[in-house]
Formats: structure tokens, C-alpha cells, sequence
């Protein structure tokens, strides 16, 4: 099974973007653990439309590692 990839506010403090699943009930099972509902976003939906770009914003617990953002990065590049 591939880890999730889409990315939900927790709220608008730091370290509270999390990457995880939108369930069927709404809330967010997060890779650290952590199950919430997430705050709409101004333009629709809930899902950010990519990687949160301030890395403050991101959980420690769901940060991808480094060699997998690598890799991301290179197949975006070669694709």
C-alpha cells in the first residue's frame, strides 16, 4: 500500500499541515496518527493543491523524507 500524499489543515498554526487520508465520516487520518477534521479552504474543498510550500507548516510526523522528495522531484523532472 502507498502512503498518502495529499495534504490537510489541522489549522493555521505551524507544524499542522499534515499528509494523510480524507475518510468517508470527513476526517483526516494523518501519517503521525493524528485524526481531525480539516479547515475548508477559501477557494473549495479541503485538500491543498500540493506540498505545503513554508516547510513550518508541515508536521515533523508526516514530512516525507528527503530521499523520497528526491525522487518525487526527479520523476516530475524526467515525466
Amino acid at each position: 500500500m502507498s502512503e498518502p500524499v495529499s495534504w490537510y489543515l489541522q489549522s493555521l498554526g505551524d507544524a499542522d499541515t499534515h499528509r494523510g487520508d480524507l475518510k468517508s465520516d470527513g476526517t483526516v487520518s494523518a501519517v503521525c496518527g493524528v485524526r481531525f477534521i480539516p479547515i475548508a479552504l477559501p477557494y473549495g474543498g479541503v485538500r491543498l493543491p500540493c506540498h505545503p510550500l513554508d516547510p513550518e507548516q508541515v508536521c515533523p510526523g508526516c514530512a516525507p523524507s528527503r530521499v523520497a522528495v528526491v525522487l518525487a522531484k526527479n520523476r516530475e523532472d524526467i515525466g
